[in-house]
């Protein structure tokens, strides 16, 4: 799972087609700065500001729970590794 697709999804500059499979791409650039730790329990923490300035702090769980706090906005989904 590459994280800048996973923030890119959250910010909504990634496309996901209707049978939910990521476009793949390099979205570096859309989704700006980004720090990442990931705590004891395995979960990935995330925080930046994307290319607008707009802050956005993402948790991504061991069995690929996202929840993304995107400026005023809660966005979740599930990601997988492609079979």
């Amino acid at each position: 799972m590459l994280i800048s697709t996973v923030i890119a999804v959250a910010l909504g500059v990634a496309p996901v087609s209707s049978d939910r499979q990521i476009v793949s791409g390099d979205y570096s650039k859309k989704i700006g700065r980004y720090s990442q730790f990931v705590d004891s329990r395995g979960t990935t923490h995330l925080k930046g500001l994307d290319r607008n300035g707009q802050p956005y702090e993402l948790t991504i769980d061991r069995n690929g729970f996202v929840e993304a706090g995107v400026g005023e906005n809660l966005i979740t989904f599930q990601v997988q590794e492609a079979a």
